[in-house]
């Protein structure tokens, strides 16, 4: 069994050439009649490169065998690869064999590896000469252009999430995807609330004595709002049912009522 590759020429151009340009857009909607911020969203622009290359490669196996003396041939269609689908569309010719290589390799009544070792040994050489072709064209020099742009785009989002604590799409709303500021005002929103939130955080930690002995200490003005303190008058009353003492008789619950105490302290209700 031997691989053949022969060189045929399509009729039709290949249409789907790389899109030249990604184009920002703000998506603008509203929720319940109230508007919401824009977020920015990008797209491919309609326009293509060309595709000028013809270029198809028919991949077949071939296997010479005598049958009363003579000598003669099967012949083992494997599928036709465009010069851009060896490129980089599908890059691998198992993805152009319809029910895939192992089917293929079943029929032929030989194992996987032996059909990847028998194509690709023929292959090879010709995808390494199409790809440095191809490498030189205005159209991969734009694909990689596109690729560079957009994982910058992913790890900006992804940077910029966990710097304020925000979904990553919040990003959106203030950036598109070649990172230029669209909504300055958005951005500050963000800003500020994420000062806001830590100054609220502190506050709450300062409640909280910095010492080794794990102690408490009381802070000179409650940092809890009047819903907050609601919330956590109802916590003091279920807790001090739980562990008063005249409801659990036979067991020592003084240190839990210790802790609870200091706790309705500095909770200050």
């Amino acid at each position: 069994m031997y691989c053949v590759i022969q060189k045929i020429m399509l009729k039709k151009r290949n249409p789907f050439g790389e899109h030249k340009e990604i184009i920002p857009y703000p998506l603008e909607m509203s929720i319940n009649g109230v508007e919401q911020t824009p977020v920015w969203c990008w797209k491919w622009s309609e326009e293509r490169f060309e595709r000028p290359h013809l270029e198809a490669y028919k991949i077949s196996l071939h296997q010479s065998y005598r049958e009363n003396g003579a000598v003669k041939k099967k012949q083992f269609s494997v599928c036709t690869m465009s010069y851009y689908d060896i490129c980089g569309d599908f890059g691998w010719w198992g993805d152009c064999i319809i029910g895939g290589e192992n089917a293929l390799a079943e029929k032929l009544g030989m194992e996987t590896d032996e059909l990847y070792n028998l194509i690709d040994g023929k292959l090879e050489p010709l995808r390494k000469r199409l790809e440095e072709e191809f490498h030189q064209s205005p159209e991969y020099a734009a694909k990689q252009r596109h690729r560079s742009i957009l994982e910058a785009h992913d790890k900006a989002r992804s940077a910029f999430a966990k710097r304020y604590s925000v979904d990553v799409d919040e990003y959106d709303r203030c950036y598109d995807v070649f990172g230029e500021l669209r909504n300055a005002a958005y951005l500050e929103k963000i800003k500020a609330e994420r000062k806001a939130k830590r100054s609220y955080q502190e506050s709450r930690r300062s409640t909280y004595g910095g010492g080794t002995s794990g102690s408490y200490s009381v802070p000179p003005v409650s940092t809890y709002t009047e819903d907050e303190t609601a919330i956590l008058r109802g916590f003091y009353r279920s807790l001090s049912k739980t562990y008063h003492p005249d409801l659990n008789p036979g067991k020592d619950t003084t240190a839990e009522m210790q802790m609870l105490n200091r706790l309705k302290e500095l909770w200050g209700v």
